[in-house]
């Protein structure tokens, strides 16, 4: 006997649908989940109006390490697509914060849930990605500390 609760998405799954229908990409659910939970860092990232240089390094160290975290097996060409992809998601989104923003915070916190694992990986990859360019700015650290209350990150 199959439980209508198993036959329910998700609500990334649903997001993942949604963004799907935006964007013609090819992420599995677990790749998109991974960038679902960097989401917060690249609202960081662009909370000061601008990506500087040193973001924007980390942002591609990010898309090279994703690619071979996901990409095991994978040949050179199809590794540099994968990541290639990864990098035209990340530019995207850092582009179109205000269309996702809350949907994907939605989905985040639904996501993460009570797991501290989780809530201490994305609030670790926040204040990674604020360091990255002269240290955390004010308007960095309260777009943190905002971020930290909306998706209940504290324990």
């Amino acid at each position: 006997m199959l439980f209508p609760e198993k036959l329910m998405k998700t609500q990334v799954e649903q997001l993942l649908d949604e963004y799907k229908k935006v964007r013609n990409i090819d992420l599995t659910l677990d790749q998109f989940t991974y960038i679902l939970n960097l989401y917060p860092s690249l609202i960081v990232c662009m909370c000061d109006g601008v990506l500087d240089k040193g973001e924007w390094d980390g942002v591609l160290r990010l898309a090279k390490g994703l690619a071979m975290e996901y990409g095991d097996g994978l040949g050179d060409p199809d590794l540099e697509r994968l990541e290639q992809s990864f990098r035209t998601e990340f530019r995207y989104l850092l582009d179109n914060i205000e269309k996702w923003q809350k949907k994907f915070l939605n989905a985040l916190k639904n996501h993460i849930g009570d797991s501290r694992t989780d809530k201490e990986f994305v609030l670790e990859s926040m204040y990674l990605f604020a360091n990255a360019a002269d240290g955390i700015s004010d308007v960095e650290q309260e777009t943190i500390e905002m971020l930290t209350e909306r998706l209940s990150l504290e324990h």
